[in-house]
Order: C-alpha cells, then structure tokens, then sequence
C-alpha cells in the first residue's frame, strides 16, 4: 500500500480497473515499443550514452542529498531506470516510488531486492487515457479539444506531489507528448502545428504539476543532427520552456546515436525547481 495517493483517481470503480485501463492505454500507445527502443539505443551506444548517464545520476543524487526531509522520494517516468541511482536513493529515503504508465518486465524483477522501492503504474501525462476516449467518443476530435479540456488543473497534482520529499523528472519533458502524437499521425487527426501545441502543452503541464522547492528536471532541450561527413543538418528545439523555470542549469551533450549515416546529438539541462 502506499502512504498517501500520488495522484488523485476519481470516478474509478477500483484501482483494478483503473490499472487495467492504463495497460490498454501503453499497449494502444506503444509505450513498451518506445522503452525497448530507448533500451536498444543505451545498449548499442552505451559508450556515447556513459557521460550523460553518469552526469544525470550524479546530478539526481547531489539534489537529493540537500533535501531536508528523507521520509519519500518520486520518480516520474523512471521506465527503465537507467539513469537513475536508484539503489542510492533507496538508501537516502524510507520510500522511494517509480512512476511510469509501463514498467519494463526487468525492473518489475530487480524491484524485489529492494523493499522501500515500488513501481506505481500511472500516466503522467493525464491525457493519454483522455485521447483514446476522446476519439472513439467524439466524430469532430481535435487537439483543441484535449487541451482545453476541464479535467486538467495541474494544481491538483501539484498538491499531491507536495505531500513527497522530493520530485524527480529524468528525461522525461521532452519526449511526453511523443507517443500520444505518433498514435494521432498514424490515424490522421494530428499536423505538425497542433502536435507542437500539444507537445509545448504537456511540458507546461508537467512543470506546473512539481511542487517547488523541492523538485529536479533533467530534460534534453534541442536536438541536432550530423551527416556522416559531420554537418550539421539541424538543430531544433524539442522542450518548450520558459526561460524564467530554468535557473542555474548544468547543461551537457547527450551522444544518442552514430553510424555510418550521421550521429544524433541532444542538448541536456538539468536544474532544481
């Protein structure tokens, strides 16, 4: 059981049937396909990967040692938990809790060896459910409609994350509205402009969703492709933030990707909010 809701479900029959819905909801979305290629990418490149690997858990670990409460700790989108100290933070905190709408078959393993540790299976973005339902619902769909739907205050799961001593968001901003925006393109209902506006949505979203004082982000920022004779062929944005939410980052390179063709580079941000 957990010590307190970490967000509010409403209008639920049980947690059973909620939680069944979240897996119809990963599987229509693909959300395992996104983690085991994310996986693939880390094995494949694990040398590129080692920096940005070790710079966000050593960025996590150093937030959490300045907390001043050691009673919880959440992590939002662990998936597979690469670049998240979590044995660390299991030895920092009574309970630590991993937040994902899909948690990979080999962390539900590795989860036994540490009992203050629990996966909690959730969607934090609270709209992928919300798309489904509204396409088989609504003939005339849009992404107006999500966006301005009135069941989004993130003030309320700012309160209940508040109750936490403290939030963790590991690369996770940037890539939120990427699955539910790859389902709508392969039915049609999405462009580019309105999977922008979706996409610039829930990253607001999920910011004003963390209490303050006492959460972290770490989030690539822009993203820049290489040819193989090393030109850049582009650099664009990829997390619609504010200015004013970033303050003092450490900024590094993410090496995601090289082979013959070209190589795929991220700008990362990592900073406490």
């Amino acid at each position: 059981m957990w010590p307190f809701d970490i967000f509010k479900r409403k209008n639920q029959d049980s947690d059973d049937a909620y939680d069944r819905n979240l897996m119809r909801v990963a599987k229509r979305l693909r959300y395992g396909n996104y983690q085991l290629q994310y996986h693939y990418d880390y094995v494949t490149g694990y040398r590129n990967w080692s920096s940005h690997i070790s710079n966000t858990r050593k960025f996590i670990s150093d937030c959490a040692r300045r907390c001043f409460g050691r009673r919880s700790c959440v992590v939002l989108g662990s998936g597979f938990c690469l670049d998240v100290p979590v044995l660390e933070l299991s030895r920092m905190f009574d309970n630590v809790f991993l937040v994902d709408i899909n948690h990979p078959r080999r962390i539900r393993q590795r989860i036994h060896e540490t009992k203050n540790v629990q996966l909690v299976t959730e969607d934090i973005t609270k709209i992928a459910a919300e798309a489904l339902n509204s396409i088989n619902h609504y003939k005339d769909f849009s992404v107006d409609m999500l966006i301005h739907s009135p069941n989004y205050s993130s003030a309320n799961y700012s309160d209940t994350l508040g109750n936490f001593d403290f939030v963790i968001s590991v690369n996770t901003l940037a890539f939120l509205a990427e699955p539910i925006n790859a389902y709508l393109s392969r039915l049609r209902l999405i462009d580019d402009i309105a999977a922008t506006a979706l996409q610039s949505f829930l990253q607001q979203y999920h910011i004003n969703m963390l209490p303050k004082g006492k959460s972290c982000i770490v989030s690539p920022i822009s993203k820049r492709y290489y040819n193989s004779d090393g030109l850049q062929m582009y650099d664009h944005s990829i997390a619609y933030i504010p200015a004013s939410v970033i303050r003092d980052p450490q900024t590094w390179t993410w090496n995601y990707s090289s082979d013959h063709t070209g190589r795929v580079e991220y700008s990362v941000k990592a900073w406490e909010y």
